[in-house]
């Protein structure tokens, strides 16, 4: 739980860290909104250190279009960041090194159809209307709402991995299809598709480490936050939900975490039982 008095010794190192910021002109302010690049350690202190080094995650974003379609894509080239990415329609998308998603600005009215390149965990928003679609090289993975892992880079036999919800994966090479439920894992065998239970699954929690977020709305960022750290909520006041943020946090509690946003965005906090508001 964090305390009002936050000790003297970190409020003045975050001053300084602010001032450095502020004169050598990293810390910004565009239109309404205010973007810091923060690499986030177990402590306020080390965070402070850590910031005024790192200049941010190596990340590209390329708008192309496709017809009539406007299609981005996200790249993550950072060693050892994992980028987070919130897409239309409220799915997470986390990218591990070296991964490449291609996706739509908006998804049509039927379908909801991305292209990955690499490895990438996926949170899936349920929608039973429009199912999402995931092209890899090798497979077609199809959802309505589930959570699952994709490995198919640097792997001598590429998977999928279901935490949770069912999804249906389909062999390219030769139109084999398996349905996999959590717990189960599909697996490129001697170019057959094979269905085994999951036994790796620290895997999923490995995404979560280092997550790197870039012009995220702070909103998106909280929701992952709570979603992986059900010990103590944050909550967010309705007039900052659409604040961006660039941020980068390496397995911090949820306080800390909100202690971080508060000096990235310059705001405030108020700690309640349970929870964490924070506001202007």
């Amino acid at each position: 739980m964090i305390s009002k008095n936050i000790n003297n010794k970190t409020d003045a190192a975050w001053s300084k860290l602010h001032n450095r910021l502020e004169s050598e002109g990293l810390l910004e302010v565009k239109s309404e909104r205010n973007i810091i690049r923060a690499f986030a350690n177990s402590t306020a202190l080390r965070v402070a250190a850590a910031l005024v080094i790192l200049i941010g995650a190596t990340l590209y974003l390329s708008v192309f279009n496709k017809g009539s379609q406007t299609l981005l894509s996200l790249h993550n080239s950072e060693e050892s960041s994992i980028v987070a990415t919130t897409l239309e329609d409220g799915s997470t998308v986390f990218l591990a090194k070296n991964t490449t998603l291609s996706y739509p600005r908006h998804f049509d009215k039927s379908r909801r159809e991305v292209r990955l390149e690499g490895n990438a965990y996926f949170e899936i928003s349920k929608n039973p209307e429009k199912p999402f679609i995931v092209e890899t090289e090798l497979i077609t993975i199809e959802v309505l709402g589930t959570s699952f892992n994709v490995t198919v880079s640097d792997t001598p036999m590429p998977s999928i991995a279901v935490n949770t919800g069912k999804v249906s994966v389909t062999l390219k090479s030769n139109g084999q299809r398996v349905t996999l439920l959590a717990g189960e894992s599909g697996v490129v065998s001697s170019g057959s598709l094979k269905s085994i239970p999951t036994e790796d699954l620290e895997q999923f929690r490995l995404y979560m480490n280092r997550i790197h977020f870039k012009d995220e709305k702070l909103s998106d960022v909280v929701r992952i936050i709570n979603k992986n750290s059900p010990e103590l909520y944050i909550e967010l006041a309705p007039e900052i939900e659409e604040r961006l943020i660039t941020a980068t946090f390496t397995g911090n509690s949820p306080d800390t975490m909100a202690q971080l946003i508060c000096v990235a965005l310059n705001l405030n906090y108020t700690v309640q039982t349970g929870k964490i508001l924070i506001h202007e």
